[in-house]
Order: structure tokens, then sequence, then C-alpha cells
């Protein structure tokens, strides 16, 4: 029998639990957190009586790790309605959709058509390679980097999406109305973005119908962590790992110590703030991460904000441009009593005078929440760091410099177990 150790209870560590128990019964595993709760960067809370996802958002189909997941568990999950949204420069809508899905397709066709056609062909390109990365993972899983490379997917990682798009000769006013405003929703970022990173953005937002857990994403991670029948130990920061004479490794924390014959990090290294003794590590460069804002004000909606008459709906999603600077992102829901509850995410904090534009009435907050660390700020890149530190030592976020979503931590997971279940049977 093994013992494992996992550092990070997120959706990548939860996954790790799950699949190593799943695929080793006998295993020992132990789940540490420095947070006092399950999830990571996913966060559910409840607002206006309905669930509001504060992370991660969904997921769709084409995610094979997470849907694998939610049919073999019989999770119950619940589509994320195609809601109208708008593309808002600061001053005027330079695009709105309608309610048809049909009708929106007509009108960016015939207001981009060719770079519209280039760019459904270069997803469809990527979506075939990511295809060949699920059948390498599943086939022959090892290091991702090695995965990235045989599937040709490495390419995408070393250069900007802007870069890509322009070699594609997808004109200017779709990169800026359509391609920057999705990805700056997802990613927060403009012309540096990774290509790999806005390549993703977009298959995830038109790979078919998206959903979330019916109970909020966050029950996914508690549900895999409950399934792996864990040791969780949260409020308890890993301060080292040290590697034994004997192969094995040493888990050090405040209130105790440790040993393992298996170590999974499912936290960013930066972040872990890990000491590693007799490991090593090779291959590395620090990662920077984005600050995200959530916020979230209810009251009577002041539709001059957005230059709209009073008897104009205003779109459930707003996309930005990068002209609106810190603002990614608006979505106005109706709550009761004539009022409405707008959310905002950006990248600064942001003052109440921003909401009092927003509403007629004095608003009342809902909620307000920072993500200190919501994702790497996506770079160019020439090779992904190694998923194994050490013999039995892996690493989950070696991805995450290129994409990071809910799908990528989950089958960073799955691939790191099966490494290390590999490496116990040679």
């Amino acid at each position: 029998m093994s013992n494992i150790a996992v550092v990070g209870a997120g959706i990548g560590g939860c996954s790790a639990a799950y699949f190593a128990r799943k695929l080793h019964p006998s295993t020992n595993i132990t789940i540490y957190d420095s947070q006092d709760r399950i999830g990571g960067r996913i966060l559910t809370c409840n607002a206006a009586g309905r669930p509001l996802e504060l992370g991660a958002a969904f997921f769709n189909r084409f995610n094979r790790t997470l849907s694998d997941i939610v049919n073999t568990e019989r999770l119950k999950t619940t589509p994320v309605e195609r809601m109208d949204f708008a593309v808002w420069n600061g001053s005027k809508f330079v695009f709105r959709s309608n309610k048809e899905s049909l009708t929106t397709f007509l009108k960016l066709f015939t207001k981009y058509t060719l770079s519209l056609t280039r760019t459904y062909l270069l997803l469809r390109k990527v979506r075939a390679q990511v295809a060949k990365l699920y059948q390498e993972e599943h086939e022959n899983p090892t290091d991702i980097h090695q995965i990235f490379e045989s599937t040709h997917l490495d390419k995408w990682h070393n250069k900007t999406f802007h870069e890509t798009l322009k070699e594609r000769n997808i004109n200017q006013a779709f990169i800026d109305e359509i391609a920057t405003p999705i990805t700056r929703t997802i990613y927060s970022q403009n012309e540096d973005l990774g290509a790999f990173a806005g390549i993703s953005a977009l298959i995830g937002v038109y790979s078919g119908e998206t959903c979330r857990l019916a109970e909020g994403n966050s029950s996914l991670p508690n549900h895999l962590a409950r399934a792996s029948n864990a040791t969780i130990k949260l409020s308890q920061k890993v301060d080292a790992v040290e590697k034994t004479p004997k192969d094995t490794y040493r888990v050090h924390t405040e209130k105790d110590t440790t040993i393992f014959d298996s170590i999974i990090i499912a936290t960013p290294l930066e972040l872990a703030d890990i000491k590693f003794e007799g490991t090593p590590l090779h291959g590395y460069r620090t990662q920077t991460y984005q600050t995200v804002y959530r916020s979230a004000m209810r009251g009577i909606f002041n539709p001059a904000y957005f230059n709209l008459n009073n008897t104009t709906e205003p779109p459930a999603t707003i996309l930005t441009t990068k002209e609106t600077g810190p603002i990614t992102q608006y979505s106005i829901q109706k709550a009761s009593h004539g009022e409405s509850m707008v959310t905002i995410s950006s990248t600064e904090p942001l003052n109440h005078a921003t909401f009092n534009d927003i509403f007629k009435n004095s608003p009342a907050p809902v909620f307000n929440h920072r993500w200190k660390a919501a994702y790497p700020i996506f770079k160019p890149l020439n090779k992904l760091p190694p998923t194994r530190i050490d013999t039995r030592l892996m690493y989950l976020s070696a991805m995450e410099p290129a994409v990071s979503s809910m799908e990528t931590s989950a089958l960073s997971a799955k691939n790191a177990v099966q490494m290390l279940l590999a490496k116990k049977s040679e």
C-alpha cells in the first residue's frame, strides 16, 4: 500500500486524489491546503437567490476529463444560458448579438466575413490537435511538455495570440471588437496574451453547449475530495518537502511531519512557497499572476450609462474592448422589485462612483471579492516546465504557463497520477 500527499485542494488537487483512489484503490491519500476551504480558484456564492460563480464559471462537452468525471459520478449539470451579449468600447456598442443564435451568426458573418471564417478554421485545427492530446495522455501518460511537442501544440505557446491571428490575415477590427473582448473576459489581457491561452478561450466559448454544476461549481472539488476518501488537512500550509535516503518524501507543516511515498504538488510553485530539500527544481521559471476583482451592486439600473433609452432592454453580458481600461466585463441580471444586479469584473479595484453612475438610485452592495492570483499572466514561452520534479514528485501546474482552466487542471491531475502508477510498476 502506498501513501500519497496532495498539496492543494483546488480542482487539480481534488482531481488528483480522485484519480489516485480510482486507479489505485488501496492508496492512502492526504490532501493539504493552506486555506480553510476546498475549491481553490472555484468559488460559488449565493446572490439574488441564485448560485453565482466568482471563479471558474463553466465547461463544455469538449472538455473530456470533466465530462467523464461528471458522467461517471452522475453529477447534475445545468446549461449556461446563452444570453444576449454586446461589446462596449467605453462610448458605444460596437457589436450586439440577437437572442436567436442564427441571427447572431449572420450578423457576425456579415460584418467580419473572411476573418470569422479564418478564425473558425484556426479553431478547428487546434481542436483536432487537442483531441490528439487526449489520446496521447490516455495511451502514453508522460511529461505534459512532451505531449505538447508530440501533438504540435507547442507551436501555439511560443507567440502571442494577436501575432497568430494576424498571420492568418484576420483583420484588426475582428481582433479588437470580438477576439480581444472574449479573451479579456476570461484572461484579462490584451495584445501580449499567449496564443494558446487565447485560442483556448475561443474554443471554450464556441465549442457547443457550456454548462456548470447544478449545485454550483464549488460542489465539484468537494465531491471529488469526498469520493477520494482522503484525509483532508485544511489550514495546514506545507512548508517543506524533504527527500529521504530511502527515496520517500518528508512533508513538513507547522503542525506535523509525515513521510509519503509520492507527492503531487497541485498549486503553483510561486504561490506555494515550499522549500524543497534534496529535489532541485530544474526547468521552472518564475510566473507572474493576474489579480482579478469581482464586484456586484443591486439597484435601479440606469440605461443611460450605456447610451440606451429607458425602453431598451440592456444586454445580459457586456464584453469590453481594451479602451475601457481595467473593466473586462459587465453582467446585468434582473432581481426583484424592478431592481437589477450588476456584476463587474476588473483588474483594478473599483470605487463606488462607478456603480453610482450605473444605477438611478443609491445601490446596495451584494459582494466584493478579490482573486489575488486568478491565473497566470500568459506570455509566449519556448517550453513548458516538466511535470515530474523527481521520481515520485509530480507538479500539476506544468501546463499553466500556457493555459489555465478547470479542464486543464483535471487533465493534468489524471496524467500525473498515471505517470506515478507507471513509474511504480516499472
